[in-house]
């Protein structure tokens, strides 16, 4: 591979199909597609991901970006941008910072120079979606996000000339704890019309002066604000669900009795409706989740300040689209307004609505349509939108393509795509039309972040900071160009192969056949935030970097004591190394995620929308007791809350709908305000703010099982799950789900805490080492192995460095059915996880990531080995679990948990297997 990237191949000999023969491991969802002899596949599965600025670069999908026009690299995530009325600049906004971009010289400055601590930035910690230029072209006004206020800010210096808060009173109500969203100018009264995320609501005020003049309510969490032309209405997009109540009776000085020890309810439901009661506590419902208030459009008299019509573009929940029930709402979040009709996107529907505001009502739904198949499969994922000024076109930058769609407003048609960088945000025209600009939160991915080469950037070497934007400058295409930039999109995306020939023994491409796999179960374990190289760089084989396994084999640790006490030769993690030699592992696996919150979504087929994107890039705060209804509940965290929900879920409901049993322990349990103490075994957390969970999920969830909490021990979660899978599924009546989902989360590190065993950071390492090992060898022994796959991974890479790409992470597979001592070179992502399950159970894709992900079929193997697993100890002089337990009064009887290895007879289990393969 090195060879292809350094001949730098043209187009076409890049995307000539490899002719690697595949012999397992086809996807169900090809009976879907046009014809049963094709399958879809990322270009990049057999390549590594790498960034080529000047030819194509590979995603941790798999997908390939190169970005159209010419490219700016810039600071992270702009999710506003604005050109400036004189034509001459554009100004992208950031979390804390902005960017000037000079449009004849393409040179870009970031305010505050890179390296300005957040506390130190002159813009707050929270600049957040709204950008708008002054009429003289001489100022910027900044949504101030977390801080409530509005920066005006001059754009040759940078310097904040005022600063406006929404915060006070006005005719006799007093506003607090304001987050301000999205932005715009009402020039002919020198007003600002500000979006109060927070308090629900739409404020006027004097660009001038930041006087107060109008309030108007909104729907919940308002996100988008747009004008008519004529300025005689407002249009702002609601991209929240609900408004999230306390438990019932709460105050500040019982806060810590009233949480309950995990999700209220299902969300949907009577009781998510009305509310219930749990542990004598009154919990309150959130209501209807299909209510005006909830993803919705209002549109606003500006006259009169009246809201003259509540509209709910996009699918409601419990319609059926595609012969699947919507379960998420439709995610409207940004406007583009003609002299007839206000067009929004509707993230999660893929597609744009069309709004008569004169007649007041929905007139259409504007379908986006790339490819037949994947257009069925949801995850485009419509954000920015611009209109041009006959009116006729739109143009649509798509968070989840890689791309622009180009709208012909008469015919309601998708005329083409056009490349751009990874998650594009914002399109803009210029003002002769000639020119596109675009932004894009991740531009061609991050990179290497470590390794005995590597150099760090002056942005820095965290996966968020050294993934830079791009801002795109592209010359308007004709027909011709366009045709050939669409075809560019598709490319970029999947690949067509043949299904010829293709299936074993284990895994069929025929549905038919499917249910004879010799794989009944399938246990998914994610952990939490490692790299690849930091536990596999010194793995034999393998593609890695030996400097920066620091939680390797043979390492030094320095301990955090005032001693600095050193130990040598430490093994850290050797049960992932005995694992990986054992059965197999990849070298070439990326979670598409950067941090915990995309990550739990992309995991379970969730593609994180506009709504979680923009979210988890701005600095915010909870405030439960506030009187902002938006504070108490201000974005996700490792939980899929209802704002974040696709259109027909992900894994779980997938699930559902083909009756494939499953059962979670631990995901989903983390909301943004949450108490995670030591004493909160039951799920690890506790709740006081009520948010539903999943329907499909909340039925299925362990209430005995620690989800994220790093101050409880691996250890105990290993016991938590022995002995809730021994009591339902060895000792119960109940059968082992096909399905079952492990959050293993320690080794997220924390700070030290030597009195419970955690010497150092690397001290979580080994706790997760162990319960992991411990986990599958007990999994080894229970009559489910013969008939069992384990895939370990984790859910995201932001705590680690690696000298491939800060994306790149852990997968590992075991169980009897995984070939022995074996390193997988395939590229591999979330979607290629998800595509092994449906695979094996017959389950049709969700969205077009998992629909088009490599296909992993190279891990597997005709030959079973029955053997149970055996572990050893990490070095007890960073970790002793006997240590982490004592808190908890449990022991640790491990010469009882040894001995179950040794007492499991291997031959009885091979021919207990060849057996049930007769019986059927």
């Amino acid at each position: 591979m090195t060879s292809l990237w350094q001949k730098n191949l043209n187009f076409a000999k890049f995307y000539k199909p490899m002719k690697t023969i595949i012999t397992s491991l086809v996807l169900a969802v090809c009976a879907f597609q046009s014809t049963a002899q094709t399958i879809l596949e990322v270009p990049g599965r057999d390549l590594p991901a790498k960034i080529d600025i000047h030819g194509y670069s590979v995603l941790p999908s798999g997908r390939l970006v190169k970005p159209a026009g010419k490219t700016l690299r810039i600071n992270s995530d702009p999710f506003g941008m604005v050109i400036s009325p004189d034509g001459k600049w554009a100004v992208t906004l950031h979390n804390g910072a902005f960017t000037r971009i000079d449009l004849e010289k393409q040179i870009s400055k970031r305010f505050p120079p890179y390296g300005t601590p957040s506390k130190l930035s002159p813009y707050g910690k929270s600049t957040y979606l709204g950008v708008v230029f002054s009429p003289n072209s001489e100022w910027i006004y900044l949504s101030g996000g977390d801080s409530g206020n509005v920066l005006v800010v001059e754009l040759s210096t940078g310097k904040v000339l005022k600063t406006f808060s929404l915060n006070g009173s006005f005719k006799g109500y007093d506003f607090d704890d304001s987050f301000t969203s999205d932005l715009v100018l009402l020039p002919e009264k020198n007003e600002l019309l500000v979006l109060d995320r927070a308090n629900f609501r739409m404020v006027r005020m004097k660009a001038e002066t930041g006087e107060i003049v109008g309030v108007v309510p909104t729907g919940r969490q308002p996100f988008g604000i747009s004008l008519s032309p004529d300025h005689q209405f407002a249009f702002v997009a609601n991209v929240g669900m609900y408004s999230y109540p306390l438990i019932e009776g709460t105050t500040l000085a019982n806060l810590q009795s009233q949480h309950i020890p995990w999700h209220p309810y299902a969300n949907d439901t009577k009781e998510s409706r009305e509310g219930t009661e749990i542990m004598g506590k009154k919990i309150p419902g959130v209501g209807d989740p299909n209510s005006d208030e909830s993803m919705s459009i209002f549109q606003i008299n500006l006259s009169t300040n009246q809201i003259t019509k509540k509209y709910k573009p996009g699918f409601l929940l419990g319609e059926m689209v595609e012969e699947m029930e919507v379960v998420g709402g439709s995610s409207p979040n940004s406007l583009a307004v003609s002299s007839k009709f206000a067009y929004v996107s509707n993230a999660t529907n893929d597609n744009i609505a069309v709004l008569d505001y004169a007649t007041r009502q929905i007139k259409s739904h504007i379908p986006i349509k790339l490819n037949a198949v994947l257009d069925k499969r949801r995850g485009y994922l419509p954000f920015g939108l611009c209109l041009s000024k006959d009116e006729k076109t739109l143009y649509v930058t798509l968070l989840g393509l890689n791309a622009v769609a180009v709208i012909d407003i008469p015919s309601q048609k998708t005329k083409g795509f056009i490349p751009t960088g990874w998650g594009p945000t914002r399109v803009r025209l210029s003002a002769d039309e000639k020119t596109l600009y675009v932004t894009t939160c991740r531009g061609y991915g991050a990179g290497p972040n470590g390794g005995k080469d590597f150099k760090a950037p002056e942005q820095g070497s965290y996966v968020g900071d050294i993934q830079l934007g791009t801002f795109q400058t592209i010359d308007m295409p004709n027909e011709a160009q366009l045709a050939a930039y669409t075809q560019e999109v598709k490319n970029n995306t999947y690949q067509e192969y043949s299904s010829k020939g293709r299936g074993n023994k284990i895994l069929s491409l025929d549905k038919n056949k499917q249910a004879q796999s010799p794989i009944k179960h399938i246990v998914y374990i994610t952990k939490e935030n490692r790299t690849y190289d930091e536990i596999f760089g010194q793995f034999k084989g393998a593609n890695g970097d030996s400097t920066i396994a620091r939680y390797g084999l043979n390492q030094t640790v320095v301990l955090p004591d005032s001693l600095k006490t050193t130990y040598h030769h430490v093994n850290v993690m050797p049960n992932h190394t005995l694992l990986a030699k054992r059965f197999a592992m990849s070298d070439n696996f990326y979670c598409d995620s950067d941090a915990s919150i995309h990550g739990h979504h992309w995991m379970v087929g969730v593609i994180p929308n506009e709504w979680v994107e923009a979210n988890s890039s701005v600095s915010k705060s909870a405030k439960i007791f506030s009187k902002a209804p938006g504070r108490r509940h201000p974005g996700t965290t490792g939980s899929i809350d209802p704002e974040d929900y696709a259109e027909a879920g992900g894994l779980w409901e997938a699930l559902e709908r083909k009756n494939i049993s499953f059962y979670n322990f631990g995901e989903a349990n983390e909301t943004a305000h949450n108490r995670e103490e030591w004493f909160d075994t039951l799920t690890g957390a506790g709740h006081v703010v009520m948010v539903p969970m999943q329907k499909a999920l909340w039925k299925n969830t362990s209430h005995n099982y620690a989800g994220f909490n790093t101050d409880i021990p691996d250890m105990f979660r290993a016991e938590q799950f022995e002995s809730e899978f021994t009591k339902m599924w060895l000792k119960g009546k109940k059968k082992m789900p096909s399905v079952v989902t492990i959050q293993l989360p320690n080794d997220h590190g924390a700070d030290p805490r030597p009195e419970d065993g955690y010497v150092s950071n690397h001290s979580f390492m080994a706790d997760n080492d162990l319960a992991l090992a411990r986990m599958i060898s007990f999994l080894s022994t229970t009559p489910y192995w013969k008939n069992m796959l384990v895939v370990v991974t984790e859910d995201d890479p932001q705590g680690g460095v690696d000298h491939v790409d800060a994306h790149r992470s852990v997968l590992m597979m075991a169980g009897p059915y995984v070939k022995r001592n074996y390193v997988s070179h395939k590229h591999a992502n979330f979607g290629s996880l998800l595509r092994l399950i449906y695979t094996n159970f017959g389950v049709p894709s969700v969205n077009h990531y998992d629909q088009t992900a490599t296909l992993l079929d190279d891990f597997f193997t005709e030959n079973p080995d029955f053997s149970p697993v055996d572990f050893v100890f990490p070095d007890r002089r960073i970790f002793q679990p006997e240590v982490t337990m004592k808190k908890y009064n449990k022991n640790i009887d491990w010469k009882k948990i040894k001995k179950r290895v040794e007492m499991d007879n291997v031959e009885e289990m091979r021919k207990e297997h060849y057996k049930s393969l007769e019986d059927k």
